[in-house]
């Protein structure tokens, strides 16, 4: 006997109860994603409607990735509003104005049959008002599991829909009493129905959805080098979140400033990388951020929501100076938070912690790989030595070493410098976008980094366009400076230097270079060139 057909992406995860959803990325939406593999739960133990939230699940990132056109607006199939609309109000209506014709047509009749109904209004408002929901309850489940909704029965987001079903058919009831009753005109009085049928009206045309018209400016951006290509993957995330926030297949006109401060507090109440918490990264922004403050979780920085908003803003300016968006207003506009500022969340090393960092095992003899922070006889020769030294003795930022080639390093004048360079095609950043010259510190020559970068060329075989530090990688990114930046967060915490998210890093040898050249050397910081002003300043180490 033929086992059963086994339903794609529906994981049976070990050690759970609960159904799961699991599907790789596709290599060109890796970037993305931000991941090889989406996995999470699906919430339910039962196999039926596991299967249907998978198919859901999976068309939507057909969707998503390009692999399948949008059948239906994706506004429709996954605001569960304007199903609750559709379900509460249209098809009441249109289940009352069938009956209507089988009435009587006599008027005494046809007076007897409006008063039921108008009687039948009463009995849902005094229901509703006592909290009796339960017809909408059994109501709300099957449009869930019809639809593939994750909302689960006990959330908020559940209440919420069975409260907007409830609502949006008594609004039904009084809409063909009154219009029955004498009012022609007669339209929805709820605030459920009225918002329904406005976003429901103002759909986007299309290919003028807000994720399209993103990509729009993103490649005006990118073609003006106004942005780089990291960047706009991260922007693109960030747009996204905002899409599934207001809706999908929204027109841009309809989004109002009280959506987007609406979403401004969404954002602040949520913890910070809230998508990475294990009790959040399931639930929808809103539900996830009515948890968040359930479990009196910290709040999201301020300043990192008024970075949101500054992503969502400038494509509402681009398109304000297009023809056909002319006189957009922008909903951003007066609604970023005023008078805030970051912390220093990098802060310099005092001597005492670079005379902790310099005596520690790495750079005395460690235990062995893994083991660095220990004691030993094992002794680096590469980037977890000399990228960090590098960065304090020259002022560049950790990245800027990191993808050195070895022929960067030269000698002009008889005097020994790095090229930092800027150069999309090899891959070579810089913030300013322009290359720059780095004096090698005299320091840096007495402990061997010339010596050190011999032995590299030696190595490569004299091809000076080989990597300085060939172990690392970018990463899903393209940034090489992340396995560096994580290794040397992770160091300085075993030997006792970092604590917590204090904002020790790899960053921190950078400002300790330019907090030296305001206070020893007495520079202003319109002064201070931190890549070639670096000689004799570093002072105070035993």
């Amino acid at each position: 006997m033929r086992s059963p057909r086994k339903t794609p992406y529906l994981w049976e995860r070990p050690n759970t109860d609960s159904f799961w959803f699991s599907r790789a990325v596709p290599k060109h939406m890796k970037i993305v994603e931000g991941r090889s593999v989406i996995q999470f739960s699906l919430g339910t133990t039962d196999r039926e409607e596991a299967k249907a939230l998978v198919r859901h699940h999976a068309a939507k990132f057909d969707i998503k990735w390009g692999l399948a056109a949008p059948t239906v607006r994706e506004s429709d199939a996954l605001d569960p509003s304007i199903h609750a609309v559709t379900v509460g109000y249209d098809r009441m209506m249109a289940a009352l104005e069938a009956d209507r014709r089988t009435w009587p047509d006599d008027d005494g009749s046809y007076v007897d049959q409006l008063n039921k109904r108008q009687n039948d209004a009463r009995k849902i408002n005094r229901r509703i008002a006592d909290g009796i929901l339960s017809p909408w309850e059994a109501m709300a489940d099957r449009v869930i599991a019809d639809k593939g909704f994750t909302i689960q029965r006990g959330s908020q987001e559940h209440a919420d829909f069975v409260r907007s079903l409830a609502h949006a058919s008594l609004d039904a009831l009084d809409t063909f009493n009154r219009k029955h009753g004498g009012e022609l005109n007669a339209a929805p009085r709820t605030s459920v129905v009225q918002e329904a049928k406005a976003k429901a009206a103002d759909k986007a045309a299309p290919s003028e959805g807000i994720m399209d018209l993103f990509e729009r400016w993103a490649a005006d951006a990118l073609a003006k080098s106004e942005k780089r290509e990291d960047t706009i993957n991260q922007d693109r995330k960030a747009i996204a979140q905002f899409v599934t926030f207001v809706g999908e297949g929204r027109s841009i006109r309809s989004i109002t400033p009280l959506e987007v401060a609406e979403y401004r507090d969404t954002l602040r109440d949520l913890p910070p990388k809230w998508m990475s918490n294990k009790l959040l990264k399931d639930l929808p922004i809103r539900e996830a951020a009515a948890k968040a403050r359930e479990m009196g979780l910290p709040c999201t920085a301020f300043t990192s929501v008024n970075k949101a908003l500054s992503t969502i803003s400038p494509l509402f300016k681009f398109l304000a100076a297009q023809p056909k968006w002319a006189g957009l207003r922008n909903p951003c506009d007066g609604l970023f938070h005023q008078k805030v500022k970051g912390k220093n969340r990098r802060p310099s090393f005092s001597t005492d912690h670079l005379n902790t960092i310099l005596k520690s095992p790495l750079f005395t003899g460690f235990l062995r790989e893994g083991k660095e922070h220990l004691p030993g006889n094992q002794h680096a020769d590469d980037w977890r030595k000399w990228v960090p030294l590098v960065c304090l003795f020259s002022g560049a930022r950790i990245g800027e070493i990191a993808q050195l080639r070895i022929g960067d390093v030269r000698q002009d004048h008889r005097m020994w410098f790095i090229r930092i360079r800027e150069n999309e095609a090899e891959g070579l950043q810089t913030k300013s976008r322009q290359d720059r010259p780095a004096l090698i510190h005299a320091t840096l020559e007495a402990i061997g980094f010339l010596s050190f970068h011999d032995r590299q060329l030696e190595r490569a075989c004299g091809d000076l366009r080989a990597p300085l530090f060939p172990d690392l990688e970018p990463n899903a990114r393209g940034q090489i400076s992340g396995e560096p930046s994580r290794w040397w967060r992770d160091y300085l915490a075993n030997i006792g230097v970092k604590n917590g998210a204090d904002g020790f890093g790899a960053h921190s040898f950078r400002h300790t270079l330019a907090d030296r050249l305001r206070v020893e050397a007495e520079l202003f910081d319109h002064n201070i060139a931190v890549s070639v002003r670096a000689r004799g300043v570093i002072s105070g180490v035993d």
